[in-house]
């Protein structure tokens, strides 16, 4: 289990420091000496350990940012070279974990990294994988009540066999029972990668309290203490590096946000089980949901929002065939809308589809879609 760091240095004497440390706990180390190279790289691949030793605190401040705000290093280890303890509160309050004080001495150094270590195997050990092969019943985008084979679980994600490629960034809805037990699981989450094969990374979104309790009591008794193996973040890992070596010399790895948006588009438009024809829009906004003819209000988010629908998120979801109104805020408007229940998923949310009688309740759908557009960071 080699654990992988993120250098992000242009002090060639701190540098050999770092690097003997990192060297000596047997850790993999990556060097960044320019701050540009450094986000791109966090913006493509998943690391254990990030040290920041940047000129300004401003550019350690952006990439403890623009790491955080990632879906592949949201949660990774920070440790950030400063000169005093002037702004230390700030820092841990954007996720720093730990300190290094100019001049970086080798056994200060050695103290920080080796307890970064210490949490990172302990950490790892909590999501270690167990093997597994049964048949989830799976709802996203485009596919409804489809088939798919588990073939490893852990307590954050599992690696799932679906038989072909899902949209990008799909979201998705499990119901499966674990070999041995009778009781259902049901939980959400998100994909992080795929292959061509059809098996990809899921990461858990939301797991019912009674569905995780069932989950983590089957791995108590079919992960051997000290077992290892690929969590979804190292998956992931490892298809960025070959996409990565896969760039031509002197191109970017990154594309632009306009071409992913693109490239996302002609590919949920040519998705062969993408019955709605749609571009969806990734969103989380708070909204209120009446079922037609009761004056109870239900709140609840709305997400993977089209001029076609929606995906309300709500413990208590309607049954399905159910006729309901959603009322969305935002500080420009107000809309309301009606729909049908057309998914329905006990535990985490249903799908929705919009019905549109008139011309000004289409116009406020495609206002809200607007925002949406507009509020989604380009990345650029």
């Amino acid at each position: 289990m080699t654990l992988t760091t993120l250098l992000v240095c242009a002090d060639a004497a701190a540098v050999d420091v770092l690097r003997r440390v990192v060297e000596e706990l047997g850790m993999k180390l990556e060097l960044c000496s320019d701050v540009s190279r450094a986000a791109v790289r966090l913006a493509q691949e998943r690391f254990d350990l990030i040290v920041l030793n940047c000129k300004t605190q401003r550019d350690a401040i952006g990439l403890l940012l623009g790491s955080r705000a990632s879906r592949l290093n949201d949660s990774t280890l920070a440790v950030v070279v400063v000169e005093g303890q002037e702004n230390i509160r700030e820092l841990f309050s954007l996720g720093v974990n730990f300190v290094v004080y100019k001049p970086v001495a080798y056994e200060s150094a050695l103290i920080s990294l080796r307890a970064a270590q210490t949490l990172l195997y302990r950490d790892k050990r909590r999501k270690a994988r167990a093997m597994v092969h049964t048949q989830a019943t799976v709802d996203y985008a485009g596919g409804e009540q489809m088939k798919a084979t588990l073939v490893d679980l852990g307590e954050d994600g599992m690696a799932v066999t679906f038989g072909k490629k899902l949209p990008p960034t799909s979201k998705v809805y499990f119901q499966f029972q674990l070999p041995g037990l009778k009781s259902t699981v049901r939980l959400s989450g998100q994909v992080v990668w795929q292959d061509w094969n059809g098996r990809a990374g899921v990461q858990f979104v939301d797991v019912p309290q009674t569905s995780r309790r069932i989950m983590s009591e089957w791995l108590q008794s079919n992960i051997e203490d000290g077992s290892s193996g690929d969590t979804v973040s190292e998956v992931a890992e490892k298809v960025g590096s070959i996409l990565h070596a896969s760039v031509p010399a002197g191109a970017s790895a990154k594309p632009d946000g306009k071409a992913r948006e693109r490239d996302a588009v002609a590919r949920l438009r040519s998705e062969p089980d993408n019955r709605r024809g749609q571009v969806r829009y990734a969103c989380r906004l708070g909204a209120e949901v009446f079922q037609a003819g009761k004056s109870v209000r239900n709140y609840c988010h709305l997400s993977d929002l089209s001029p076609g629908g929606c995906y309300l998120e709500m413990p208590l979801a309607f049954s399905q065939g159910s006729a309901i109104e959603i009322t969305v805020r935002t500080h420009e408007m107000k809309l309301r809308v009606s729909g049908e229940v057309k998914t329905s998923h006990p535990g985490y949310g249903m799908g929705i589809s919009f019905k549109l009688n008139t011309k000004e309740e289409r116009q406020g759908v495609q206002q809200l879609i607007d925002f949406v557009a507009a509020a989604a960071p380009s990345n650029e």
